[in-house]
Formats: structure tokens, C-alpha cells, sequence
């Protein structure tokens, strides 16, 4: 008889922790969906604090050498060295050096360009941008952490709107 006791205290236990979590539960998800559907903590001068914490500079600019590396992930033979070579040929305003050699993307499924500014400045990677002719919304910021440096000042990730050699055929003045 003292076992039947404790087996109905048990189960009478575990029915009444049921109807708490599920009430926990039900609450929080009200919480975070009032919070995510009613950002009124947002302000619109948010955005400046973002650029003060990150030293986001503005310049008018590009330096007169990039350092910039390529990566083929559009799974085009030799496309990478051949926009590697394309920009390090370029005669202009601006010098690009590739301190080592181009190379593939961890996949090839890429299918469109992008231009990872390594550094505060976005000039450098509106240059590089402008130079193989795709738009500044191809363009991210990958900032080293704190108190480290990139070896590069712009990663270019070619992707499959720019797999024609078209592209880069060298450029003269």
C-alpha cells in the first residue's frame, strides 16, 4: 500500500509542474515579441553611437594604396588570379597590391561579389568597388577586434555575376 502512495504523490508532482511552465513559457515569448514588435528603445541617433564605438571614419578619399586579397568563389578556373592581376595592373589614381597569392573561398556558390573592408575607412572598398563595377551595397564591414590589425585593407569574394573574363581584361589608360 505504501508504494501505490508514493507512486500517486509522484504523478500528482509532475501534473502540477505542467501547467507553470507552460505558463512560463507562454509569458516570456509575450515578452520578447513585445519587445521585438515595439522597438521604441531604438532611437534614430543610434547610429551615431554605433559609429563613435566602431570609429567608422567617413572619408572623402581613397589612400593611395590598398592592400587587398582575392578569393574565387564562383568555381571559375584561375578567376581570382585573373582579377588579382587585373587590379595590381591597373594604372590610375590608385595602387592596388596583393601581399600574397589569390585563392579560393571556403565554398563556390557565391553568386554575387563582395568587398569586405577591413578597415574604419570605407574609401578603400568603395574604390576597389567602383574599379570592378559593382555598387557600394556589395560592400561589408569586417573589422579586426580590438586592438589587432588586418593583413589587408579590402577582401574581394568573387562571386558568379562576375565569372566572365570580360571583367578583367587588363586595363589601359
Amino acid at each position: 500500500m505504501a508504494k501505490k502512495r508514493k507512486k500517486r504523490a509522484v504523478k500528482k508532482k509532475k501534473k502540477s509542474i505542467i501547467p507553470v511552465v507552460l505558463i512560463s513559457l507562454i509569458a516570456g515569448s509575450l515578452i520578447t515579441l513585445s519587445l521585438i514588435y515595439r522597438p521604441s528603445w531604438i532611437k534614430p541617433d543610434t547610429l551615431d553611437d554605433v559609429r563613435e564605438i566602431f570609429q567608422i571614419v567617413e572619408t572623402a578619399s581613397a589612400p593611395d594604396t590598398i592592400t587587398i586579397e582575392v578569393w574565387n568563389g564562383a568555381g571559375v578556373s584561375d578567376l581570382a588570379t585573373r582579377a588579382q592581376n587585373f587590379l595590381e595592373t591597373r594604372s590610375g589614381d590608385v595602387l592596388f597590391y596583393a601581399p600574397g597569392p589569390a585563392r579560393n573561398a571556403g565554398n563556390m556558390n557565391y553568386l554575387t561579389t563582395i568587398v569586405i573592408s577591413h578597415d574604419s575607412s570605407f574609401a578603400a572598398a568603395q574604390k576597389v568597388a567602383e574599379v570592378i563595377d559593382i555598387g557600394d551595397s556589395s560592400i561589408v564591414m569586417m573589422l579586426p577586434a580590438l586592438g589587432q590589425t588586418s593583413a589587408v585593407d579590402v577582401t574581394v569574394i568573387l562571386g558568379r555575376d562576375r565569372d566572365d573574363s570580360v571583367y578583367f581584361i587588363p586595363y589601359r589608360d
